[in-house]
């Protein structure tokens, strides 16, 4: 990502800086086709501060939209560690409406959200259109790229519903696992659709697929070794893509070099950003696709320390 001077300086010490405004995560679901006659949803949405390991609490506004359910979702400064907050929500309750083969089934799932404070406003609006048919000539075609990037979004959440709707038990799947053609379908939508939100990450907001869904991928997926693999490819580079935030510590000490009042702040943001990602190491699951993301010098450790010099020679005469 390329910064120009002038935005590293507004950056600044944002890595450092006081406690700021809460941000609120308004969350809206709707059934995608408000013709159907389907209630509004009634979601349990629970959410888990991951940097704070503690819950926080979910409101559902009195008011909302009509023929929509909200629920509000309020981090305050200590859910932020530095510029990032990283919350896990996991959702219950949500079903097909009243008359489908499958209304009986819970279409549970959950999903992190990574939200990068520098870039947000105080509040960040994310719909979840909710399934209305478990046909399959209706799941198909939602399974497809949608023709703009923005709904790509709403893809991923309506995969994880039908992945939900049509789970099946696991020794159903042992026995016989060539025989799940739509589940491996869907699971497949699900690895690309979270792959492709990568690319909207420059809004301050990233959604990353939970630990469920290479679960998920590696039962539907063990009759074809090539594809499972490349599936829990896909999956593992979109729960990985924050740490190539790091390289960015290579233009803000560029920018330092140069000297000047701003020199000071970008040496601090430089500081701060390497101790965030040094606090939040990839876990054991990620750990080694992180690595893959820093070839030269061959691994996440080596690039930390790499920068950490690189930060003692540009910086090093602020620091009388």
């Amino acid at each position: 990502m390329r910064f120009c001077f002038a935005a590293l300086l507004a950056l600044g010490c944002a890595f450092g800086a006081t406690a700021q405004a809460d941000v609120a995560l308004r969350i809206s679901f709707a059934y995608l086709d408000a013709a159907s006659g389907a209630a509004v949803p009634a979601p349990k949405l629970t959410a888990t501060s991951l940097y704070r390991q503690a819950p926080i609490a979910v409101l559902a506004p009195e008011l909302a939209p009509e023929g929509r359910a909200e629920r509000v979702v309020q981090l305050s400064d200590a859910d932020f560690d530095g510029p990032y907050a990283r919350v896990r929500l996991a959702l219950a309750d949500l079903r097909l409406p009243d008359g489908d083969a499958r209304a009986d089934r819970d279409l549970s799932f959950a999903f992190e959200v990574i939200l990068r404070r520098d870039l947000l406003g105080d509040e960040v609006a994310l719909t979840i259109p909710v399934i209305v048919s478990s046909r399959k000539g209706a799941v198909k075609p939602l399974l497809a790229d949608p023709p703009i990037a923005e709904d790509i979004a709403g893809r991923f959440f309506i995969a994880q519903q039908y992945m939900a709707a049509y789970q099946a038990p696991v020794a159903d799947v042992a026995a016989a696992p060539g025989s799940f053609a739509l589940h491996r379908l869907i699971a497949r939508a699900m690895a690309d659709f979270a792959l492709k939100l990568t690319d909207q990450r420059g809004q301050g907001v990233q959604l990353v697929p939970a630990p469920e869904m290479a679960r998920d991928i590696a039962l539907y997926w063990q009759s074809d070794r090539d594809g499972r693999a490349q599936h829990l490819r896909a999956y593992a580079d979109a729960r990985s893509m924050l740490w190539t935030d790091l390289t960015e510590v290579e233009t803000i000490l560029r920018a330092a070099r140069r000297g000047g009042i701003a020199a000071v702040g970008l040496c601090a943001d430089a500081r701060a950003r390497l101790d965030f990602f040094e606090r939040r190491l990839p876990d054991d699951g990620d750990a080694a696709r992180v690595d893959q993301l820093f070839p030269n010098p061959g691994s996440l450790a080596k690039y930390l320390a790499g920068r950490r010099l690189d930060v003692k020679f540009a910086c090093g005469r602020f620091a009388i």
